[in-house]
């Protein structure tokens, strides 16, 4: 109740915005973006084979002033034939902007959104409230620093220990060489903390009051970004990260479904990955990208059992899971090959651009949980478009 009041709010203030901007003759800007197609695996484990999906994503947002603008985003998520996996989001929020000291720059915003899935898997519905700021300093025009801070606070209704609010502080430093050569460096800490759960316990006129509270996580982040032109028409980019928890243990509901997980959320695993990317323009209406990303995670405290593909469920021995063991281990190899083609239309007031992707990727994601042990291809088309 208290996050959907929020909503309203925002949702009110952003109306009279909208509205406000419309009267006095502001454009309202929109994005438009659908995609659709199919994978061996789709939803990250041998749960759900050979699914396809369809997904529309749609922003209003209004510039009503020159350092603020408002926006709503709204998207469904379609999976076929597997419906009960769809899902919806909705955001709305505003941001604000202050340019006025020399060689500094302030941001802030605030924002909230409602997740809602299929009646199957409504225990993953969630409503939450955010803020952010940010303070942007440049030491030099090719030098930036950035030091930000968000909180985001999310409540699950039907399972509601795991309700949470996690608040994240982060230094960027950002710098650009003559070579055409970028190096960026981001650090960033940031805390999970359960919300408290009361019990109550009725013993004839005695009620005993029991409240528990689960311990927080701690998750310290590090990545280096490397940029470099390789001509007019190349560039190669290479990420390198590597996350820590800083909590001995991990706290973690744990519902192997076949969705992925919102539980077994970022907090939960620990480890290292890299990514490389070449992007090539072929003109300037088309470009080729080529995307190789390895991960290795170690999901705490998160127990793997044995499963049975041929009755598509647990096995159980006089009626007890059987148990491999905790911290299940992933090892994730993606490559992706993508082609974009983008058309302009600069005397159109309601369509400036339409952009057509293609894209065909291969996973392995090897695991010690059989669920998500496996090898898939996948294919995908999009359409977008602005004003």
């Amino acid at each position: 109740m208290k996050y959907s009041k929020i909503l309203g709010w925002l949702l009110l203030i952003l109306s009279l915005v909208l509205s406000s901007s419309m009267a006095r003759g502001q454009e309202i800007f929109y994005d438009v973006s659908n995609s659709t197609g199919t994978a061996d695996y789709l939803l990250g484990s041998r749960l759900v084979e050979n699914a396809a999906y369809a997904t529309t994503a749609l922003t209003l947002s209004s510039e009503f002033s020159d350092n603020s603008r408002a926006y709503i985003d709204l998207s469904r998520s379609q999976i076929f034939p597997q419906t009960e996996y769809s899902s919806s989001m909705g955001e709305i929020g505003l941001q604000l902007r202050y340019l006025g000291i020399d060689d500094n720059q302030l941001y802030a915003g605030l924002f909230a959104y409602l997740n809602q899935y299929e009646e199957d898997y409504s225990y993953y519905n969630s409503e939450g409230f955010g803020l952010y700021g940010k303070w942007k300093y440049y030491v030099k025009t090719s030098q930036v620093m950035t030091l930000g801070y968000e909180l985001e606070s999310k409540k699950f209704d039907e399972i509601a220990e795991a309700s949470n609010t996690i608040h994240n502080l982060y230094l960027n430093y950002n710098q650009s060489f003559k070579t055409k050569s970028s190096i960026n460096f981001q650090t960033e800490i940031a805390k999970q903390d359960f919300w408290p759960q009361t019990a109550y316990e009725t013993t004839g006129r005695i009620i005993t009051t029991t409240v528990m509270d689960i311990p927080d996580n701690t998750l310290w982040t590090t990545e280096l970004r490397l940029s470099q032109s390789l001509g007019p028409k190349s560039g190669l980019t290479i990420w390198l990260a590597n996350q820590s928890l800083l909590n001995d243990e991990a706290d973690s509901l744990i519902l192997q479904d076949g969705l992925e997980n919102p539980f077994i959320d970022y907090f939960r695993w620990e480890g290292i990955s890299a990514s490389l990317r070449l992007l090539y323009r072929v003109n300037s209406n088309n470009n080729l990208k080529i995307v190789h990303s390895y991960a290795e995670k170690t999901f705490l405290d998160v127990p793997v059992y044995e499963f049975d593909f041929q009755t598509m469920n647990y096995t159980l021995i006089d009626d007890n899971l059987v148990s491999l063991g905790y911290d299940r281990e992933d090892t994730r190899n993606h490559l992706l090959l993508q082609w974009t083609r983008n058309w302009t239309y600069n005397q159109n007031t309601w369509l400036s651009g339409l952009e057509l992707v293609l894209g065909l990727g291969y996973t392995q994601n090897q695991s010690n949980d059989a669920i998500y042990d496996y090898e898939s291809m996948s294919y995908s088309v999009g359409l977008n478009f602005n004003n």
